[in-house]
């Protein structure tokens, strides 16, 4: 016979998964109008993104693995700072498909339905249905009022989705081999799925092995619940990805011997990740207060005060907490891109639901219902606000670059070379365009964000017939107005795109 209260409960469980099923269908559905609508429009490609497209295009066309410009191949840039789990799928769908940003974007797209799967998942696991649901709804409304959020970022070819994917997907083996240690092929799965993480986007390599041997140590000393396959497989064979993709690009992807593409490598690679900078600090901080209504930090701290306790529940939330506090703290050190932090936000979408609902559970049981709802109505507001935001942002399309593209494809013959610096032209056309070299990124961002040493180039010098500034070209300055003025013509513009057709006789 059936106690009355577990009887109770019974009941309450048999009403809540009704309405718990149709809150998740809707937040599909939502998901899937979010994800898809205007996807080749919205928003507008960009620099970052036309630039990892050249790879899979690159490889389609040319069977190289690199990015190309007039003088021909480059084998850095987007092919360290982005991976092959991003760019052999977009090449494979362009094989199929053919080349265009619809099919590129597409990959990531699932990507994103991935991401949020398993961070459904993951928090559905960790702190229940309920929670899951609220996560999830915080994942849809990532973005603040001045940057883009994970839906916005899961519409373009970038690494950051993807590697949170992984990322999800990791943390949530962890939960599985946790709940039994001595599976050591769980922990194995666990490692190969961080460890794709990694080869995803390189920044990655930062935080995500020392966290792991961070709580591989504190399962030695403190929690002693994991085992020993789970302390070590997982950082081991993490470790062994990167390593191994690493040796590929430094041995077969360049033109150079090995020291000279690792010399090259970490010239490609920047100097966005350490900065140490008061004002990129100050951006970074100001940036980090506003997801989930300025929860994101009392959330993770909270979440960590969790994983004090000395159980197996408490070890298997302790990758979901420590990894985005730990990227949390090299984030105020490093260049302070809005971006760099989605994965902070991504896993802080977890900690805030959970934190929401046991201050809800918390108020109610202290018999302050008033208060309750209103951090029930503050949640909706800071779950509304950039939903609405994500969906006016998806609900307008910008075709500026296609049109511009369209205008080249018909007035500018494809042997020419266009000068520019704006890479989601040489995916959306077959010109040849000349782009000023990759190092001087590092410095064309520093000048422009942190008023670092002036970007000097000489693209001009060449006289050019034709030179394309877009946003990035304008953001930067790498094209003197004076000169454009003087010895060029606008020819034609698109938005943010201006074409300048040479004048003045060479």
């Amino acid at each position: 016979m059936v106690e009355p209260q577990t009887a109770t409960v019974s009941k309450r469980v048999a009403l809540a998964w009704p309405w718990q099923r149709v809150a998740l269908i809707s937040l599909v559905a939502l998901t899937l109008l979010l994800a898809c609508i205007n996807l080749p429009y919205a928003p507008r490609t960009w620099f970052d993104e036309g630039s990892h497209l050249h790879v899979p295009k690159t490889l389609v066309q040319h069977g190289v693995y690199a990015d190309i410009s007039s003088e021909g191949y480059r084998y850095y840039g987007p092919t360290v700072g982005v991976g092959p789990t991003v760019m052999l799928p977009i090449a494979a769908v362009f094989q199929l498909f053919g080349v265009g940003l619809l099919q590129g974007r597409l990959v990531i797209v699932a990507y994103l339905l991935v991401a949020l799967a398993a961070g459904y998942a993951l928090a559905r696991r960790l702190h229940g249905t309920t929670v899951a649901l609220l996560a999830l709804l915080l994942l849809l409304a990532s973005r603040t009022l001045n940057f883009e959020g994970f839906v916005e970022y899961g519409r373009q070819v970038l690494g950051e989705v993807p590697g949170s994917a992984f990322l999800f997907l990791g943390a949530l083996a962890w939960t599985w081999a946790v709940a039994e240690p001595r599976a050591w092929w769980r922990a194995a799965v666990t490692g190969l799925l961080f460890g794709l993480a990694l080869v995803t986007k390189n920044q990655f390599v930062l935080i995500v092995p020392p966290a792991l041997v961070v709580a591989a140590l504190l399962d030695w000393r403190y929690y002693k619940t994991g085992g020993w396959a789970l302390r070590l497989l997982p950082v081991i064979i993490a470790c062994a990805c990167f390593g191994l993709w690493t040796l590929v690009q430094l041995q077969f992807l360049g033109p150079g011997s090995f020291a000279a593409n690792l010399a090259q490598t970490r010239r490609a690679a920047g100097g966005a990740i350490f900065v140490f900078d008061r004002e990129a600090s100050v951006r970074a901080l100001r940036y980090l207060a506003q997801p989930f209504g300025m929860l994101l930090a009392p959330a993770l701290a909270v979440g960590l005060w969790r994983c004090r306790l000395r159980t197996p529940t408490a070890f298997a939330e302790l990758p979901a907490v420590l990894i985005p506090t730990l990227w949390l703290g090299w984030y105020v050190v490093s260049l302070g891109w809005p971006r760099y932090a989605l994965p902070v936000v991504a896993f802080g979408a977890l900690a805030t639901a959970r934190l929401l609902a046991d201050l809800v559970g918390w108020l109610r049981a202290q018999r302050w219902p008033a208060l309750a709802w209103g951090v029930g109505l503050y949640a909706a507001v800071v779950i509304a606000l950039p939903l609405a935001l994500t969906a006016r942002g998806v609900m307008q399309p910008d075709d500026s670059a296609q049109r511009m593209a369209a205008y080249l494809n018909a007035n500018v013959p494809t042997a020419t070379i266009i000068e520019t610096w704006e890479p989601e032209l040489g995916l959306l056309t077959d010109h040849r365009y000349h782009y000023p070299p990759i190092e001087l990124l590092d410095t064309a961002v520093r000048d422009t964000w942190l008023a670092g040493p002036a970007l000097v180039y000489d693209g001009l010098a060449q006289q050019p017939a034709y030179v394309v500034v877009g946003a990035f070209g304008a953001w930067v300055g790498i094209y003197p107005p004076a000169t454009l003025t003087q010895s060029y013509r606008i020819a034609y513009q698109a938005g943010t795109y201006t074409l300048y057709v040479r004048a003045v006789a060479p």
